[in-house]
């Protein structure tokens, strides 16, 4: 897991999936659909309580023609959002930082106990301690 920045802050609202437009909306409804009581990861079922830790990191791109390809494609950086809960995870793959935000900060509204935070800074605010 990468660098700790720090716990995340239970926030009062939820994010809204409508303010990433259509591609954002479309990749969270195949890969992250929350409820009250858990989320369903990728198929999986994560009860809020369960989630430990949450971590984004840039996705490497590979360097030559098939790197380019990919940029022309996304025409932005591609990034992982990994969710620990327990002995195991859930990872969200290749997915634009818009996204990667609102999956933090739907966690951040959800998760009845703090959640460690480690990646990108200014996905959603931290507490330290």
């Amino acid at each position: 897991m990468g660098d700790f920045r720090g716990y995340l802050q239970r926030l009062n609202v939820r994010p809204d999936p409508e303010a990433l437009g259509p591609a954002g909306k479309a990749a969270l409804q195949a890969h992250f659909d929350p409820y009250a009581a858990e989320v369903v990861v990728n198929g999986r079922t994560i009860a809020w309580s369960s989630i430990d830790e949450v971590e984004v990191v840039r996705a490497a791109r590979v360097g030559g023609p098939a790197g380019w390809l990919v940029k022309q494609m996304y025409g932005e950086d591609r990034y992982h959002v990994g969710i620990y809960f327990g002995p195991e995870e859930a990872v969200l793959t290749n997915v634009p930082l818009s996204v990667a935000e609102h999956v933090v900060r739907t966690i951040a509204f959800y998760a009845p106990h703090p959640v460690r935070y480690s990646g990108v800074e200014g996905l959603s605010p931290i507490a330290h301690g």
